[in-house]
């Protein structure tokens, strides 16, 4: 199955005055829920769904765990989870506290078997969301051109192509 992405005009964020360019945005076709995923996985095995949440609630758990304590969680083939530190810089070593220190985000490293996986990929090319509501408003409305270039109540949502 293709993975859907639409066009995004962008700047590049360090030369604000550049113009945009066309960028490729994957556009996400829905959500696979804990719930879900939990009777997928039970429905692979003989273990049950309510199993099988309790499970991946608890690994999570412990994952977040192992991170705060400065460890790196390998999950095998999956990948490995790790924290990445945001900071704003300081002239010199000596003068830079943890009040520099401006987020931490979690670093996913996928394994092997992940990294293959999307060499294979292929993609499709849909409206983004932004067209596709502003199509939905103009059927609404009985029209039949859509004006893509004036922004909805939606504006801001995705401003791709």
């Amino acid at each position: 199955m293709p993975v859907n992405y639409s066009i995004a005009m962008l700047v590049n964020p360090r030369d604000k005055d550049s113009s945009p360019k066309a960028y490729a945005k994957a556009q996400i076709n829905g959500e696979m829920t804990l719930k879900t995923l939990s009777e997928e996985v039970g429905n692979k095995c003989t273990v049950h769904k309510a199993d099988v949440a309790a499970v991946l609630i608890a690994a999570v758990e412990t994952m977040l765990k192992a991170l705060k304590e400065g460890k790196q969680v390998d999950f095998g083939e999956l990948g490995k989870f790790r924290l990445q530190i945001t900071s704003k810089g300081a002239l010199t070593a000596d003068k830079f506290t943890a009040e520099n220190i401006t987020g931490v985000n979690i670093q996913f490293i996928p394994g092997d078997d992940l990294q293959t996986l999307f060499q294979g990929l292929e993609f499709n090319l849909v409206a983004s969301r932004t067209a596709q509501a502003a199509l939905l408003r103009a059927q609404k409305k009985g029209e039949t051109i859509v004006d893509l270039s004036k922004p909805g109540e939606d504006a801001g949502e995705d401003e791709g192509v």
